[in-house]
Formats: C-alpha cells, structure tokens, sequence
C-alpha cells in the first residue's frame, strides 16, 4: 500500500512539474527579450557631438541646411533611435 502511495506522488509531482514547464513557456513566449529589442546604433562621436545642440529648424531652408551638418544627423539619430525602438518593440 506504501508503494501505490508513492506513486501517486510521483505522477503527481510529474503532472504538477509539467503544467509548471508549459506556464512558464507560455507566458514567456509573449515576452520579448532585451536582446531581441535592442537595436544598437553605432557612430564615431567626439567632444564637439555632445556640446554642439542643435534645435529643432524653423523653416525648411534651415533643415535643408542642416541635412549637410553630420553633428545635427547624430544628434537626431541618437534622439530618435529610443523612440524608434519603443516602436520596433510593439
């Protein structure tokens, strides 16, 4: 009679593991992962990237003349890379 009893825990203990495994994978498999979100954007930067700020262009002369300023594309790449992100990740 002990050993039925024991074996019933086991198939228990089993069932009970299983139905943990197969929760988990589910409710993980929704999730995404840091890894699988993060985009990293690469570019050289140097001491003038981070003093010179650029507001945004009142016309469209002035953004025309900025698309050719490499500092006022990184400072936009940087500022608009979170966002795009949060969007990718949706």
């Amino acid at each position: 009679m002990h050993t039925k009893w024991s074996g019933r825990r086991l198939v228990r203990f089993g069932l009970a593991s299983l139905c943990v495994v197969v929760i988990l994978f589910l409710v993980s498999r929704g999730k995404k992962t840091h890894a699988q979100t993060h985009i990293p954007v690469h570019m050289t930067t140097d001491w003038s990237n981070r003093h010179m700020v650029y507001s945004a262009p009142s016309s469209m002369a002035q953004a025309w003349r900025l698309q050719a300023e490499p500092r006022y594309l990184h400072q936009l790449t940087r500022r608009t890379a979170p966002a795009m992100q949060a969007e990718g990740a949706q």
